[in-house]
């Protein structure tokens, strides 16, 4: 008979299901509209029959109430599955719901068979075991959406409350029933008949209860909380039934069925009203805080000293103290150590191990609080962005390990700031602080100079003293902004003006003309976001010279967004490689640099090189190198023909792999070169390791060659050092007609710079030097 139900409420999900995918599929808007009408149809059934069947109960018309109340309980069925399809993922426990109130119409039909045409008692006896099936349906259904709606662990702690309360529950049941003297008025079977409906029963009662408990404080007065209170209603109503049930009495009403119908009324109200308002339950997280520990801890101590006294008291058996003191401390001990669990995960997404500092990550979240005490209070708070200087030479002389206690140490130092600092590692070498309480500006100054010295101090770690210092952007709310994220990209573009000075040790806080520069980084970020380097990128060519025969050697390339002339390569891959754009731009720019380096070999006759500078992410590119081999094969080029450029800071932090991929590529044939060397950090061994063919000289030394003589001794001897080392030295950013003659007199043979040339587009390019 179960099956045979099931069957049935399927059939008619199947039909409505139809008609709902049929309005999808592109109907004309007429019949759409008649579909549309459906709704109301199935709501118009439930309270014409609703109707009639409250009029005939209170005539008390005996066979229309029997007539009336199927009708009604179809009506609000056909109305639940008629709203299936919009239900998402979440229509299943409405279906279900469905089933139990099609199962309390189907006792109904049973009932009316019984008295009105068939006279059997058996089949009565039957009905009234249907009407206790409703129960189970709600039940599966309110846990079926828990278990869709929560996950993991808060799906296991769920299910422990609703167990802990429960057996408590069925502990009062049973005082209730001996107090009652139900022991003496029932046999034994009736007994556990009733014991395992009340069991399902409060359990099913705990599950919503904790429900309504979980919905977000906003969604508490949506009308899809209807259902909830149908539920609830319904089996309350249920607790007297099966009582009167099990002692042998007949447990019919008319005027409870009536309150049956309308619990189930306000089921398929509060599902019609979550589909047509698009209200979906939003749950409130279960808190895995030290708080909420020691509430636990409470709720079951109180429990235990309440169990004891009643025990005392006499009031209940030690046998049921025993088994309320078993569930409390389960309950105490599964969800502490739910709790500790989680407060470790948390712990872990928070805290940067290394270091022992917050992470990026979890700087949001005290950013927020910061703002809400400083808008409380009226007071600021300051943001401090650091760079670590220095740090990627210790890293790559003296290995990782020795670099990670340097952070290590770093992160003590902080950690031992006043209470009124929140540390944070945002990145590799690069940390953020938020000092609270702060008021005037040279108080401002002074927090910024004791972190200068605190990332000034020489730190000594075994018989080793390393010297760093840190570049510092400060932020300050609410004078520069009252937004956080604005807040903390001030500070950071305040960090990277003092990075890009000639004094890296420094602080600055930020001001109104770096917010020029935030904005143009920002808006870049924007384009490149939804940039494709073969639509939005065009390549410049920039000439390399011969010093001494005045020849076209080689060209290199820059990557310039079209119709931009704003932003330079140096502006522009940086970003490319935050937004994640740089390999696709980087295989793009190569391949069309090899492309046009073809086309001038086979229409100008002209066998130069082309030099193209290479970004850390496409040495780590495990396919850059054979796509690299491909498509110097395919445009017939000799690898040596191919120069490849990376910067000194790009070596300096270079990892094993982008090493390997190095040295790969020197032995394959392709040309390196080290750019801006003698510029910064030096490392003389990379030149040997990794098997670069040239140097290219910073251009910070480059524009001191004519006015300089210290600079002038260090070409010199970076000329002669490349010449010993059987590689050659590059001069890049020449700029007047001395500086090229005086490194020409150094022994510099090639030359690049503003003054032979700034670049330009390939057609220009050809036109001017071919």
């Amino acid at each position: 008979m179960a099956l045979r139900l099931f069957g049935c409420s399927a059939f008619l999900y199947n039909i409505i299901d139809g008609c709902w995918l049929s309005r999808g599929l592109g109907m004309d808007k007429e019949s759409a509209n008649k579909f549309e009408k459906m709704d109301l149809v199935f709501v118009a059934g439930i309270v014409v029959s609703y109707s009639c069947f409250f009029i005939s109960t209170m005539l008390k018309a005996t066979f229309f109430i029997e007539l009336f109340s199927p009708i009604t309980g179809f009506a609000i069925g056909i109305t639940i599955l008629g709203c299936l399809k919009r239900m998402g993922r979440f229509w299943k426990p409405s279906f279900i719901l469905a089933l139990g109130i099609f199962s309390y119409a189907f006792a109904d039909i049973l009932i009316f068979i019984s008295n009105w045409i068939t006279g059997s008692e058996k089949l009565y006896e039957f009905a009234a075991f249907i009407f206790l099936l409703p129960n189970y349906f709600f039940g599966a259904s309110v846990g079926f959406y828990f278990i869709q709606k929560l996950k993991g662990k808060d799906l296991y702690r769920f299910l422990i409350n609703s167990l802990t309360f429960t057996v408590i529950g069925i502990i009062a049941l049973r005082r209730i029933l001996v107090h009652l003297g139900t022991y003496d008025l029932v046999d034994q079977g009736a007994l556990i008949r009733i014991y395992l409906y009340f069991t399902v029963n409060i359990f099913i009662l705990i599950m919503i209860v904790h429900m309504t408990l979980m919905i977000a404080t906003d969604n508490g007065l949506k009308g899809t909380n209807t259902m909830i209170f149908g539920i609830i209603g319904y089996i309350l109503l249920d607790f007297p039934y099966t009582y009167v049930q099990a002692l042998g009495q007949d447990p019919e009403n008319i005027y409870t069925n009536l309150v049956y119908m309308l619990c189930m009324i306000l089921m398929a109200h509060g599902i019609y009203h979550q589909v047509h308002h698009h209200h979906v339950f939003q749950f409130k997280p279960y808190k895995y805080t030290q708080g909420a520990v020691r509430r636990t801890r409470i709720v079951v101590l109180a429990g235990l000293i309440l169990s004891i006294i009643l025990m005392v008291l006499k009031v209940i058996e030690s046998g049921e103290f025993f088994y309320v003191a078993f569930a409390l401390l389960a309950y105490w001990i599964t969800t502490a150590t739910f709790q500790n669990s989680a407060l470790s995960e948390q712990l872990l997404k928070q805290q940067d191990i290394l270091t022992g500092l917050y992470n990026r990550r979890y700087s949001s979240t005290v950013l927020e609080e910061a703002v809400n005490k400083a808008k409380e209070q009226s007071k600021r708070f300051v943001i401090f962005c650091v760079d670590l200087n220095c740090f990627k030479p210790i890293n790559d002389t003296y290995g990782h390990d020795m670099g990670d206690r340097v952070l290590k140490e770093f992160g003590s130092r902080m950690l031992a700031l006043p209470k009124s600092y929140t540390s944070f590692r945002t990145g590799g070498d690069e940390f953020m602080l938020v000092r609270e309480e702060i008021s005037e500006k040279e108080e401002i100054v002074q927090c910024a100079r004791d972190l200068q010295k605190l990332f000034n101090t020489p730190l000594h770690i075994d018989t080793y003293i390393f010297s760093l210092s840190g570049s510092i952007g400060v932020s300050v709310y609410p004078d520069d902004s009252e937004q956080i994220e604005t807040l903390v990209r001030y500070a950071d573009a305040a960090m990277y003006a003092v990075k890009h000075s000639g004094k890296k040790d420094n602080f600055r806080l930020f001001d109104s003309s770096l917010v020029e520069t935030v904005e143009k980084h920002r808006a870049l970020e924007e384009r490149l976001r939804k940039a494709e380097p073969d639509r939005d990128f065009i390549l410049h060519y920039q000439p390399r010279i011969d010093a001494f025969t005045g020849r076209l050697t080689a060209a290199e390339v820059f990557p310039r967004l079209k119709g931009e002339s704003n932003y330079t390569a140096a502006d522009l891959l940086p970003i490319t490689e935050e937004v994640g754009l740089m390999n696709r731009l980087g295989n793009w720019i190569i391949e069309t640099a090899i492309r046009q380096l073809k086309t001038w070999r086979d229409t100008c006759g002209q066998d130069i090189s082309i030099s193209v500078n290479l970004s850390p992410l496409q040495l780590l590119d495990m396919d850059f190198l054979e796509n690299l081999k491909v498509v110097v094969k395919k445009n017939d080029l000799s690898p040596s023909k191919v120069h490849l450029d990376i910067s000194n800071d790009v070596i300096m932090g270079a990892s094993i792999t982008a090493k390997e991929t190095l040295r790969n590529l020197n032995e394959y044939g392709f040309k390196l070169s080290l750019n801006d060397f003698g510029g910064d950090d030096i490392n003389l061994n990379h030149i040997l390791t990794c098997g670069f063919s040239a140097i290219h000289m910073s251009p910070s030394l480059i524009h001191r060659a004519d006015s300089d003589e210290d600079a002038n001794v260090l070409i010199e001897t970076i000329v002669g050092l490349a010449g010993n080392m059987n590689i050659d030295a590059y001069a890049v950013g020449i700029e007047t007609k001395e500086q090229g003659e005086k490194l020409k007199s150094m022994g510099v043979r090639a030359l690049q710079g503003y003054y032979y040339g700034k670049p330009v587009e390939a057609e220009e390019f050809t036109r001017r030097y071919f």
